[in-house]
């Protein structure tokens, strides 16, 4: 299974930041029910989903999470669980993870997208 989008970080406010990193699974056992960054492993409790514009698959995740050779088959099913799960829902969809089971995991739609800004001030005269 490939998709062209993942989980990004938000703010702690939840506004969409410019900045930040694609979020994965945390594949540490006991399975814990949050996302990490690919880069900086930094823990998030959700993320909003972005278009990366490649296919990626659970290979690409596990070779980027520097997995690729230790991984266990229950951490590339659980991979594989997340990317099912991300075909059901929309680019912007603010999503959270829980695990089912060892090998599983269910993704939850918490908003459609992150918190807008609206503009502050008055309009010009």
């Amino acid at each position: 299974m490939k998709t062209r989008k993942l989980p990004h970080t938000m703010t702690k406010d939840g506004h969409a930041g410019r900045g930040g990193e694609h979020l994965v699974p945390c594949l540490d056992m006991p399975r814990q029910n949050i996302l990490v960054g690919l880069t900086t492993g930094k823990k998030q409790s959700s993320g909003y989903l972005v278009y990366i514009g490649v296919d990626v698959g659970a290979d690409e995740i596990l070779q980027k999470m520097g997995m690729a050779d230790r991984a266990t088959e229950s951490n590339r099913k659980a991979i594989e669980s997340f990317l099912q799960g991300l075909q059901d829902l929309k680019i912007g969809n603010v999503v959270s993870i829980e695990f089912t089971a060892d090998d599983s995991c269910h993704l939850t739609k918490e908003s459609e997208h992150p918190v807008l800004d609206r503009p502050k001030g008055k309009l010009p005269q």
